[in-house]
């Protein structure tokens, strides 16, 4: 990636905190300011979890930490108890995710380089010796894991062991406080979109007028129904996708301002 392209310019990233920082900080390294500011946060699925998904798949998939947490400190034991006779594999999206299931007493198997969701799903197509998968993630985690070992021929069901909320208080009159112009707002789900125009207030045509970078066409859906008027969608859910689209974004004339004083 050549970091002239991203140097100077400013971005907003809605990613929840725990899956923000490696984006973030891939950008940083090419020049780029990021603000990170979750619009969602992330909490345990205590009510209407469907575990039978569980039940006879081969492979768990988990594409962030905090699923992984969530899923082991609400998975009914009949389950797990299950797995002394023959555990499932697990794969894991990075090293984080890996590092947690590690800690809950399970080896990796397939292990993503913390780039996306796509990347994961090669690596598992790549080596796969299993019939059969679940993606555990939340509610308003994307199909891209699923869809992809669907398409790869690895039946893969899911369970939404997360629910995500709205962060309360969330400041967009911070966000125009620090700059009055961004390069862009990363939006990484559907969700995130709902939630940063939900809560804009008096400053949603200024947000609508901020371009938009999508990480998946539904995401790039929900912004053009939003009324998000320049909108850039990553060829793929990984570093580099999103490399492209904000590569995109700046070669459109959109670099920002300056920090406000």
């Amino acid at each position: 990636m050549d970091s002239a392209e991203l140097h100077g310019s400013s971005w907003i990233m809605t990613r929840p905190a725990d899956r923000s920082r490696p984006w973030a900080e891939s950008l940083e390294a090419l020049g780029a300011v990021v603000h990170c500011d979750p619009v969602l946060e992330l909490t345990p699925n205590l009510e209407s979890t469907n575990w039978l998904p569980i039940k006879t798949a081969q492979l768990m998939v988990f594409s962030s930490a905090t699923s992984v947490r969530h899923f082991f400190t609400t998975v009914p034991t009949s389950f797990t108890d299950s797995w002394k006779a023959g555990a499932p594999q697990f794969a894991a999206v990075g090293k984080a995710t890996a590092e947690a299931i590690s800690e809950n007493g399970h080896l990796v198997s397939y292990l993503g380089p913390g780039t996306g969701a796509e990347d994961l799903v090669s690596v598992i197509l790549k080596g796969a010796t299993v019939s059969s998968a679940v993606h555990i993630t939340s509610d308003a985690g994307l199909a891209l894991i699923q869809e992809g070992l669907n398409q790869g021929g690895i039946p893969c069901g899911r369970v939404e062991v997360s629910t995500a909320n709205l962060v309360p208080d969330l400041e967009i009159a911070s966000w125009k406080r620090l700059r009055s112009r961004w390069s862009g707002i990363i939006y990484s789900s559907p969700a995130t979109v709902d939630g940063v125009l939900g809560q804009s207030g008096d400053l949603l045509e200024w947000i609508r007028s901020i371009p938009g970078i999508a990480v998946g066409s539904r995401t790039g859906a929900a912004m053009e129904s939003g009324g998000i008027r320049h909108r850039y969608v990553a060829d793929s859910a990984d570093i580099k996708g999103l490399h492209g689209a904000c590569v995109s974004s700046i070669s459109a004339g959109n670099m920002g301002d300056e920090l406000n004083d």
